[in-house]
Parts: C-alpha cells; sequence; structure tokens
C-alpha cells in the first residue's frame, strides 16, 4: 500500500474512532501543515561504503538479532535475510523463532547459510507452539549469545549500516539502551516516507508513545534479566523499553543514533499502516506506562489520546506531588490562535512556534507531554521548593513594560536546572 492509500486509510479509522469534529480539525492540520521534511531515502555514497568497510573495531562486540516469525511472507523473509546477511558490520548473530506450525522458512536459511562469513550465524528455531509475540521472542533470546540483543519484525528491513553504527557507538559509549531514526517503506520496499526523527531519552515523552521503537539495541544481560511479558503482547517492545529505561542509571545509558536505519515494512495487516488492527496494542501499552508509573511510586492513572499508541497521564493530585525531579510545569502561550511560546529549547528557540492551536504538529509532539529545555514564563507552575527563587528572579520583573519573556524564561530555568529541577511541558496546562 502506497502512501496515499495509507493516508485514507488512516482517516477513515480515525473518524470511526473521534468522530467528524476531530477529524475534520485532524484534516485540516493535515493539509494546511507545512511540510516537515521533503525525504527521499538516499543509499550511503560509495566514499561512505568505503569509510565504514576500512574502518577497524580493536575489540568487537557481538550482536545478535531477535526475529520471532509466524506465517511470514517468503518473499519479506528473503529481503529481511537480504538485509542482515548485506551488514557490512560482520559479527552478528540472526535468531529466528518461528511458530508457524512448519519449516517453510528453513529451507530459505540454508540458502544463506551457504554466503555468511566466519563472524556471522544465523540460528533456526522451530517452535512447536505458538504462544504469542512475548514467549516466541523469549524463546529467540535465550538462544542469543551476542553481548548486545536488537529487534526487527519479521516484515521490516535494516540498512546495511545499521549494525555497524551500533557497533561504533557501543565500543564508544558503552550504553544499556541504543535506537536509531526510521521510516516507513511500502510492502515492495520502493517508496520511503514518514521518516521519524527522534529525541534523546525523554523520560516524559516515552510515556506519551513509544517513540524508541525501531531499531533498537540492548545490552544482552538487561535484556534477558528483563524479559518480554505475554499480557503485554503487542506493546511487548513498548514494556520493554520503560523498563530497561528505568533500569539506568542516567540519561547517557541511553544512545539516540540519528541516522535512518530500519524500514518499516506498510501492508496491509501490519500495525504501521493499519491501526485497528492491533486494537488490543494500543490498550497493552497503556497498561505498559501505568505499570511503569506504579513501580516507580507514583500514583495516577493513563489515558488514550485521540491518536492511537498515544498516551497521557495524570497525577493525582498533582505532578509536583509525585515527581520530585519536576520543579516546573509549562504550557503553551499562544496569540491569534498560533503558538508563540511554551516550551523551549535552552537558547530561547520556541520549539512550536507558529502552530496553530490544537494541532499536534510533527509526531504528534506539540499534543504531548516532554521534558524541555526551559518554558515560558507566561504559562508556568513552580514547586513551592522555586518559589523564593520566582518572587527574586521573576515576579518583578515580567511586571516591567516591554520585558523580555524569553531571557526571562530562560535565565529562570537555567537556575532551576542547576539545582536538579526538570522542565516538563504539558500543552494542556493553563496556569
Amino acid at each position: 500500500m502506497g502512501k496515499k492509500m495509507d493516508s485514507i486509510a488512516k482517516t477513515r479509522r480515525y473518524l470511526r474512532r473521534n468522530g467528524l469534529k476531530r477529524t475534520v480539525s485532524a484534516v485540516m492540520e493535515r493539509i494546511s501543515a507545512p511540510k516537515y521534511e521533503e525525504f527521499n531515502f538516499s543509499p550511503l555514497t560509495e566514499e561512505e561504503i568505503k569509510n565504514i568497510k576500512d574502518y577497524t573495531f580493536s575489540n568487537p562486540v557481538k550482536i545478535s538479532i531477535l526475529v520471532p516469525a509466524y506465517r511470514t511472507n517468503p518473499v519479506f523473509f528473503r529481503e529481511l535475510l537480504d538485509s542482515v546477511t548485506e551488514q557490512y558490520y560482520p559479527h552478528w548473530e540472526l535468531v529466528i523463532a518461528d511458530a508457524s506450525g512448519n519449516n517453510d522458512l528453513e529451507a530459505i536459511v540454508e540458502e544463506y547459510r551457504e554466503k555468511l562469513s566466519e563472524e556471522s550465524s544465523i540460528v533456526y528455531l522451530t517452535l512447536a507452539d505458538n504462544k504469542g509475540i512475548s514467549e516466541n521472542t523469549n524463546a529467540a533470546l535465550e538462544a542469543a549469545t551476542g553481548d548486545y540483543i536488537g529487534l526487527l519484525d519479521h516484515d521490516d528491513v535494516l540498512t546495511p549500516d545499521a549494525l555497524f553504527f551500533m557497533a561504533k557507538a557501543i565500543v564508544n559509549n558503552h550504553p544499556i539502551l541504543l535506537y536509531s531514526d526510521e521510516d516507513k517503506t511500502d510492502a515492495e520496499l520502493k517508496t520511503f516516507y514518514e521518516p521519524h526523527r527522534k529525541k534523546k531519552l525523554n523520560l516524559d515523552l516515552i510515556m506519551t508513545n513509544n517513540y524508541i521503537c525501531h531499531f533498537c539495541v540492548m545490552r544482552a544481560d538487561v535484556m534477558k534479566k528483563l524479559k518480554f511479558r505475554s499480557e503485554f503482547d503487542g506493546a511487548q517492545d513498548f514494556d520493554i523499553i520503560l523498563r530497561c529505561i528505568a533500569e539506568l542509571k542516567n540519561d547517557a545509558e541511553a544512545i539516540h543514533i540519528p541516522r535512518i536505519l530500519y524500514h518499516w515494512r506498510c501492508h496491509d495487516e501490519s500495525t504501521a499502516v493499519n491501526t485497528d488492527s492491533k486494537q488490543y496494542a494500543y490498550e497493552n501499552g497503556r497498561y505498559a506506562v501505568e505499570d511503569f508509573i506504579l513501580n516507580r511510586g507514583w500514583k495516577g492513572s493513563v489515558e488514550h489520546m485521540q491518536h492511537l499508541g498515544f498516551y497521557r497521564t495524570v497525577y493525582e493530585p498533582d505532578l509536583f506531588a509525585n515527581r520530585e525531579d519536576v520543579g516546573i510545569i509549562a504550557g503553551p502561550v499562544c496569540k491569534h490562535g498560533k503558538i508563540i511560546g511554551g516550551a523551549m529549547k535552552k537558547d530561547g528557540t520556541v520549539m512550536y512556534a507558529g502552530l496553530p492551536k490544537g494541532f499536534s504538529g510533527y509526531m504528534h509532539r506539540a499534543s504531548l507531554m516532554q521534558q524541555v529545555g526551559a518554558g515560558d514564563v507566561r504559562n508556568m507552575k513552580v514547586r513551592p521548593e522555586l518559589q523564593e527563587l520566582w518572587d527574586k528572579e521573576v515576579a518583578a520583573k515580567i511586571k516591567e513594560k516591554h520585558c523580555d519573556y524569553v531571557q526571562i524564561s530562560i535565565a529562570f530555568c537555567e537556575q532551576a536546572a542547576l539545582q536538579g529541577y526538570k522542565i516538563v511541558y504539558d500543552p494542556q496546562f493553563k496556569a
């Protein structure tokens, strides 16, 4: 299914879920919003390929790739195998756990085994029963022998440089969790669209949506300790990512590689194109976030947002009472129906400037709670511990004629951050 048909199908499903008024608003945003990126995926140049091949790893790590397979389209499966066996980084292991009830894929695997280098291997497991995506993946996980483990869906493909950049980041940084940017592709791997340029680890943002998604790689000992939980089937990756994040000592243990290393294939039965095909997955995603906040000792509930797969945490009695790490809550500032302030980078750049009020923006981020570099003092709430600082640095200044709200906001948020507090942007907040 191409991009146009994908959009039509999504609109019909959105109408069924959210009604005419919200659908009209969403369509208006799609029509009137600027194109965020004219995208055409470009393969590596000959020079880039040469540099990768010439790169020497003094102590290479082994990366296992887990593929739970179930009645996989043979054409898709061969393309998956092509994408792995053609990796520039050779130190990998592909572990396939096939629950199809037959050995149709095994003969294909044997063809590819003959082409492997000494550093690479393919493990093919025939599962006696289909116990669901989590248990099937756990079977592959148990057989994996790599230092790090990546996840690959049975109908998707990696770019040929995927493992190279993962391995390079691992050797240089020794993280627990790594992830890359991704895009979508049609069933024939001819058209690439909707690039997902991701953020560095952002706790409040990941609680709204599994933006980490593909290509995700985790240190093997951590993944084997956590395992995949069948009660979260359909959102099992989101669940294990959230639990992995809970294991991190600091944000530096999660690395974002700002390169597209994964092509998410869209076809009639895939969640990528048919969000209604696995409704239970979105409910299990909500459960995963609720489980995450419960285990952190936070009191609250998690609600579905109007876009499937996106969530909002409602804290009891408020965010400050639950989160000692949060010092500031900031909301949007609008003028003439458009955003002029609110979420800001540390340099004062307004992140969603010019976006009409109510629009969700790129990847719906403008509608999601998230940690930001700074918030706007014109729509802000501070925790009691920062009230004295507010009275001293902000209260009098914002009463001055022609005051510079941006500079006041940056200075105040910087001082709050130096005290160890985080700034959370809530698009629904109003002081």
